[in-house]
């Protein structure tokens, strides 16, 4: 149903108010689990592995449709290129060069540079950076975000896609980004999901339990992957941060920001499970909106 109604919000609405009215839906749905967990304690703090066992079996398998075909990989990277192109329409002839975080396949990078733009894309990890986009030398930089090999001032625009979520020290991300970013140049971002969110332990492949980082460990969730023989994706590859924190950190550079736009998606598919173990999610945080906000999409301005 959820899905179903976020299609026609898209469809039929602008953005900013289809992003607004589907925020009414879901804190108009979350209610009563906002009431649980308002009233809740702390403790217990996690789920033992004979529960993990129960949920497991009681929630279907999350759908993965991102696939890493070539076809996939270039049509993807279009779609990014254009969205981009969307984005930034009135100033499209003035942005020379764009900067790709956690560019990863290229893709985007060498879809841009089809349409004329001077790309870089930058990955801590070079295997990922697909044959194409080299054939049509794009531009890879293997490196840390936290620390951008690139001059200062010298970028139109930095973007990134669903990487955001993982890399290990936003802040320090953001202040490079800053840095390297030119006086009136563009920052684009659109991430998700967030960690604390139902999703946000990226386990789509072998985890169907949503909200699975807020009601077990590390630990169990290790023992029940020997268990089952399933090779779960490590939680050291997301940040943890929550939606107050990214929040604090745009506030932390506002000065020297315009926000285009910004926009929060929520998640109110599985607030069931927030109702059913409040005290799980109250030990994880006292802020409702970690558990419901599940993507960020921002666009901002460096002063000039």
């Amino acid at each position: 149903m959820s899905k179903r109604f976020r299609s026609l919000f898209k469809q039929l609405l602008p953005k900013s108010i289809a992003v607004k009215g589907w925020a009414a839906y879901c804190r108009l749905r979350a209610r009563a689990a906002r009431r649980d967990f308002a009233q809740a304690g702390t403790t217990p703090a996690y789920l033992g592995v004979e529960e993990l066992h129960r949920l497991q079996n009681s929630y279907p398998p999350m759908t993965w449709d991102y696939l890493y075909t070539p076809n996939s990989l270039r049509q993807r990277g279009q779609e990014r290129a254009d969205i981009l192109h969307r984005q930034l329409r009135k100033e499209w002839y003035h942005l020379h060069t764009f900067l790709d975080l956690g560019a990863w396949d290229g893709m985007a990078c060498a879809a841009l540079q089809a349409m004329g733009k001077q790309t870089i894309g930058l990955d801590i990890r070079s295997e990922g950076f697909s044959d194409e986009a080299r054939q049509k030398q794009v531009a890879f930089l293997e490196m840390d975000a936290a620390r951008i090999g690139l001059a200062a001032n010298s970028i139109d625009c930095v973007f990134s896609f669903n990487s955001f979520e993982h890399f290990p020290d936003p802040t320090a991300v953001f202040q490079e980004i800053m840095r390297v970013l030119r006086p009136g140049g563009y920052i684009y971002l659109d991430f998700g999901p967030l960690f604390w969110s139902a999703k946000g332990a990226h386990q789509f492949k072998t985890i169907n339990i949503p909200y699975v980082q807020c009601l077990f460990t590390e630990e169990t969730l290790t023992q029940y992957g020997q268990i089952q023989n399933i090779e779960l994706m490590g939680f050291f590859w997301m940040n943890g941060w929550s939606i107050e924190q990214y929040r604090s950190l745009w506030q932390s550079h506002i000065t020297r920001l315009e926000v285009v736009h910004y926009y929060e998606t929520l998640n109110a598919d599985y607030v069931e499970l927030i109702s059913q173990y409040p005290t799980c999610f109250k030990d994880k945080s006292d802020n409702f909106d970690d558990f419901l906000v599940a993507y960020i999409e921002a666009l901002f301005r460096k002063s000039q």
